[in-house]
């Protein structure tokens, strides 16, 4: 079988930094029998030193592959070039454009392994709200590596139609090493849990990192505008400190119809159970190439009130609702007609979005997409 590394600084047991390590370790347990993987990553949470539980130094071997994980120290671009020496992969999987402590390494192994296939998964990290957040640095470095021939024969995969196209605005990687091939995600069979609704009685649930990215700061201000009983729990890390106290002070400033509580962390098993609990998922976010705490919430059959900046742009009409970014009177005007909904109108809308997210994720081939994108065999063909 061919060699599989994938570099993920962000991986599997971390919890803290939102849905990359959750599509990586769904990809590696669906293609397990495919390749033989090897994972390089990180041994600590976003932000912190301390190790992680479980983890060994060296080699850690799993059911699905191998994974080492590096601490700040040891996750140098010299030390990488080494591990990678060491695997010499057939097919390399880079998470992440802008990490470039990994992704140098990586660039600069392929120029000397000419036969090494390399696709890069930027991860949501090309969205325009994003890339504006640093934009003439992350310009800049994009240029660079482009007039340094360092992209040549380099694959881009998207998670869908617009984040290749953003592949090719930002970087003008060509159609034909663009790859649209979505994060996978399992949906539970079963039915749908109910919950009671009562007019004028609203409970949202929102399942991310607290950040500037997220717009959380937003989704607390935007509430104060809403009359009924609402009830808003933000389950995820405070990355960033500093825009964490902001929103504290914002949900301090709330009328007492609006009840807003920091959660804290969550596993991810637990998501779809505290997701039933609520009324909907509320996150206009400024950017995502999948969202796996979006589309569980539409796999749990939960309306969910999203931004723009997401795969899921045409989930309006089919149980959710995707608003422009920065179109706050709409946004109002969905958290108005969610609060006053009533049971049957409210069912009716969890269907909906059940049978839309259903119809859009065939595990099955977006599974054989990525044996086929990284070269391996597929059963029956």
């Amino acid at each position: 079988m061919k060699k599989l590394l994938i570099m993920a600084s962000l991986f599997w047991p971390q919890k803290k930094s939102g849905g990359p390590p959750i599509s990586i370790l769904n990809l590696v347990k669906s293609i397990k029998d495919s390749f033989d993987i090897y994972i390089i990553s990180k041994n600590h949470e976003i932000g912190e030193d301390k190790p992680l539980d479980g983890i060994s130094e060296g080699w850690n071997e799993f059911d699905f592959g191998k994974a080492i994980y590096l601490s700040k120290e040891e996750h140098s671009p010299g030390n990488i070039t080494r591990i990678i020496e060491e695997v010499n992969p057939d097919v390399i999987y880079q998470n992440s454009f802008f990490s470039g402590d990994d992704l140098l390494p990586v660039l600069f192994y392929k120029k000397r392994h000419k036969n090494v296939k390399v696709i890069v998964a930027p991860r949501g990290e090309l969205y325009p709200e994003r890339i504006k957040n640093g934009n003439f640095k992350k310009t800049v470095y994009g240029k660079l590596l482009k007039c340094a021939g360092l992209l040549k024969d380099i694959y881009f995969q998207g998670t869908g139609e617009d984040e290749c196209r953003q592949e090719n605005d930002f970087l003008g990687i060509p159609e034909s090493h663009l790859l649209n091939i979505q994060n996978i995600s399992v949906i539970a069979s079963g039915d749908i849990q109910g919950i009671n609704k009562i007019k004028g009685s609203l409970r949202l649930v929102y399942i991310a990192r607290i950040h500037p990215m997220k717009n959380t700061l937003k989704a607390i201000e935007w509430l104060a505008q809403i009359s009924g009983d609402i009830k808003y729990d933000i389950y995820g890390p405070i990355e960033d400190k500093e825009y964490g106290n902001k929103c504290l002070e914002a949900i301090k400033s709330l009328p007492s119809n609006i009840k807003v509580e920091f959660k804290g962390s969550i596993e991810h098993s637990d998501v779809p159970a505290v997701i039933a609990g609520y009324h909907a998922y509320y996150m206009p976010t400024s950017g995502e190439n999948f969202g796996h705490s979006i589309v569980e919430a539409m796999a749990a059959g939960r309306p969910v009130l999203i931004s723009d900046q997401t795969p899921w742009t045409d989930v309006n009409g089919h149980g959710g609702f995707a608003i422009p970014l920065n179109d706050e009177n709409r946004f109002c005007e969905k958290l108005k007609e969610l609060t006053d909904m009533e049971q049957n109108e409210y069912d009716a809308l969890c269907g909906d979005i059940r049978e839309y997210i259903c119809g859009k994720l065939d595990v099955d081939n977006i599974i054989r997409d990525y044996i086929k994108a990284f070269g391996g065999e597929i059963d029956g063909q």
